[in-house]
């Protein structure tokens, strides 16, 4: 009965004015709006896909123009603002046509043209003169209303999707640039210009010409903007929660728990509370269930496009998501033919800040959620080891019955059959001395990690001892693993290796069946194999 009472989800709304004329549910975000509007600067936010950066433009768009009773009840609609409409030019380069320079110059064109018929002004210069139209669009403005706003949506999207085109890819980006200079020479006309985009390139490369622009990607301030907090979720979506617990017949609480570890996590900023992504949070509350609904909405194509590139192959191979520290100025610019894997995979979404160290000034990365971690596990699997997750779910719950009944020759055949299915490329390099014996022994202990997290027992990698560091430490219900693994030497020195640093001792006290497994990886040219040594406590 509860669920007739409840608002509808906005889902895949990103129009402001629908979403309150269709009576869909709104987390009011109207006092970040005021005071960027306020503030009077020009803005610059970087978030990854699916985060509400569509949703937060049209926002402004209709309180710059002054629609003040689409704001009922809302925090802003009680504020002192003015509500003196400006003239909005409000453009969203996804939809712009980027196949060439000379296509995305006439498609800004048409925007321009557009946005000048919605408020009945003729330009009178031509196509596909987008600097000059954006000129006169301006000044004509202006005079009508006396106040001018620029809000530009998905700024890099015409870049992106050129990347595999570098010589394509600049001379859109040197389009841009030449168009947002517009704003710096018309600056004593515009009173306000917000823009968004997934990646932060850098500034020189595009807003040269803006030096008064402010970047809030990594700002405190506006750091829960975009995505909904803790006491947001429990504020808007209590009762949803609620009905999804009674139907489900489990407790609020579990529940709740449940959908923090799943969709809370993001950071962005230093002393700021994490977030939740609210595309996959809506969709997974509108379905009564947990799922990898940001996955399946698509990985962005330049990503996929970037790693699938053959010098990434190798970084993907030793990539150590859970201990990348970068400093501010590496999480937020990059740029044309010089993307760093850590920061593209953290503007993407994919990793996001744990830690700030005021004295080092560096950031420590991390997977935010579960679901964002088995996203690039999946990812991983598919793009480096080139398993397909769906061809081996089967062995993934065998090997999981496997663990729980504590069957190790088993295990290990399952384990040779997923290993099996890296191809032989990937599993070998033209030369193999220590440095890249050391890189190929984190690429098997990467994979298995990955492969015993798809299982979904709670694994923790690099677990720091006393002693040492433990590979990987698997924790079931009723036993604990404890895992050490080798390239090319015997599985007796894996097993040596735990027994010596007595890496079982801080797990005695759960009281647990505790199994000491050592593994090897046994790769040779033409052949590979899996050995093992285990030993019960």
């Amino acid at each position: 009965m509860a669920e007739k009472t409840l608002q509808k989800l906005p889902l895949g709304l990103n129009s402001f004015r629908k979403i309150r004329d269709l009576n869909c549910l709104y987390v009011d975000k109207t006092e970040y709006v005021y005071n960027l509007i306020t503030g009077g600067w020009r803005y610059f936010l970087s978030r990854p896909r699916r985060f509400g950066k569509s949703l937060l433009v049209s926002t402004l768009h209709e309180v710059l123009s002054g629609n003040k009773e689409l704001f009922k009840d809302l925090w802003i609609e009680k504020s002192d603002y003015s509500w003196k409409p400006h003239g909005v030019i409000s453009i969203s380069l996804s939809i712009v046509d980027a196949q060439n320079v000379t296509s995305f110059r006439v498609g800004l064109c048409r925007e321009l043209t557009f946005i000048a018929q919605q408020y009945g002004i003729l330009l009178t210069i031509e196509q596909p003169d987008a600097q000059g139209m954006f000129v006169e669009l301006i000044r004509a403005l202006y005079g009508k209303f006396n106040r001018v706003a620029i809000l530009v949506d998905e700024y890099d999207n015409p870049i992106l999707r050129n990347l595999d085109d570098e010589k394509n890819a600049i001379a859109i980006r040197d389009t841009l640039r030449t168009f947002f200079a517009v704003i710096k020479d018309l600056d004593a006309l515009i009173d306000f210009v917000f823009i968004t985009g997934v990646s932060s390139f850098a500034r020189a490369g595009i807003f040269s010409g803006l030096n008064n622009l402010s970047v809030i990607t990594l700002n405190d301030e506006y750091g829960s903007i975009l995505g909904y907090t803790n006491e947001e979720v429990d504020h808007y979506f209590g009762r949803y929660m609620q009905a999804w617990a009674d139907k489900k017949n489990i407790s609020y609480h579990q529940l709740r728990e449940n959908v923090k570890t799943w969709y809370n996590g993001y950071r962005f900023g230093d002393q700021v509370p994490s977030v939740y992504n609210p595309f996959s949070l809506m969709n997974a509350l509108n379905a009564y269930n947990f799922d990898n609904f940001w996955i399946q909405s698509g990985t962005p194509s330049f990503l996929m496009k970037e790693i699938n590139k053959e010098y990434r192959n190798e970084q993907l191979r030793i990539f150590d998501a859970e201990n990348i520290v970068l400093d501010k100025n590496d999480l937020s610019s990059i740029d044309i033919g010089s993307i760093p894997l850590p920061t593209l995979i953290f503007q993407t979404g994919y990793l996001t800040i744990d830690t700030y160290n005021e004295t080092t000034k560096l950031y420590k990365l991390k997977f935010p959620n579960f679901e964002v971690k088995e996203s690039f596990q999946k990812l991983l699997l598919n793009v480096v080891a080139q398993i397909d997750l769906i061809e081996v779910k089967s062995l993934l719950q065998s090997l999981l019955s496997t663990l729980h009944n504590g069957d190790m020759p088993e295990m290990i055949q399952v384990l040779k059959q997923l290993f099996s299915r890296i191809s032989y490329h990937q599993n070998t390099t033209p030369e193999f001395n220590e440095i890249s014996k050391g890189r190929q022994e984190k690429f098997y202990h990467a994979i298995l990690q990955i492969i015993f997290d798809l299982t979904g027992v709670k694994v923790q990698s690099e677990y720091a001892t006393s002693h040492g560091r433990i590979d990987l430490v698997l924790e079931l219900p009723q036993s604990i693993y404890i895992i050490e693994t080798k390239l090319n030497e015997s599985p007796e020195s894996a097993l040596a290796q735990i027994e010596e640093k007595r890496y079982w001792e801080p797990f005695l006290k759960y009281g647990k069946p505790i199994i000491l497994l050592g593994i090897s990886f046994q790769r040779k040219p033409g052949k590979f194999d899996i050995t093992y040594v285990s030993k019960k406590l």
